[in-house]
């Protein structure tokens, strides 16, 4: 996705108007269906207690759609970014609010964070974005694990979006898919995924074998592997979880 076509889709889901950027290309036309799509998942799978967890929370625009459908849930929320993570804390007083970046292992990393484009920071700095355009400042954020933050904990359904390290993120998160089986809404941008030496059948074969297959979030599937490798145009995938 072009840098124009993801500032036109960031400023659309930030005025809560995601039927505007349909007008400006087709792309957009599909992240709509995508945006609703997504809330339609959330109402079907969230239960009024459930356990939600946002990896990658940013603002807390789904986070928020994610309250309503279960206002008596159990939330946890992921932010490396301190003014972000302030930000929710005083936004969502209900949600579980962790100031840090999931990955593969533990330990400390250095974050590019972009003041004025903060939903495209990452642990690795995307190329799309300018000085001029982001101003970028480089933070040390702490690392940890699905693994490690839901030892005890049975999440419903997990959504990952990390600007390309969504592998990272599933890879530290094993043994929680394979215990509570979680369904998984996640990103999977080819270009950004690039940046985390992440191609798109290693993310395909790590659902796999936990027993998961993947959906595109608008209902299309199950997509096999090739299927998904090839599949370009979508944004945002569901991954349901054996026997649900």
């Amino acid at each position: 996705m072009t840098l124009i076509r993801r500032v036109i889709a960031s400023a659309a889901r930030r005025l809560q108007r995601p039927e505007l950027a349909a007008t400006f290309y087709a792309g957009a036309r599909q992240l709509l269906h995508e945006e609703i799509a997504v809330e339609a998942v959330l109402a079907a799978l969230l239960r009024r207690d459930a356990t939600y967890v946002d990896v990658g929370a940013n603002r807390g625009q789904l986070l928020s759609r994610a309250l309503r459908v279960a206002p008596d849930g159990r939330y946890v929320a992921f932010e490396p970014i301190p003014a972000l993570a302030a930000e929710l804390r005083h936004a969502f007083p209900q949600v579980d609010v962790r100031e840090l970046a999931l990955s593969a292992e533990a330990g400390t990393a250095e974050f590019c964070h972009f003041r004025t484009m903060d939903g495209w920071s990452g642990l690795r700095r995307s190329p799309e974005v300018s000085d001029e355009r982001g101003d970028p400042e480089y933070i040390n954020v702490t690392l940890s694990t699905l693994d490690a933050e839901l030892a005890q904990s049975s999440p419903r359904l997990v959504k990952i979006d990390v600007e390309g390290a969504e592998l990272d993120v599933i890879r530290g998160g094993q043994e929680l898919l394979g215990r509570s089986k979680p369904f998984v809404i996640f990103e999977h941008v080819v270009a950004a995924a690039a940046l985390y030496d992440s191609p798109s059948e290693a993310l395909w074969e790590s659902f796999r074998a936990l027993g998961y297959e993947i959906f595109s979030i608008t209902g299309e599937g199950p997509f096999a592997r090739d299927a998904f490798i090839a599949s370009r145009s979508i944004v945002n995938w569901l991954a349901r979880p054996p026997s649900s």
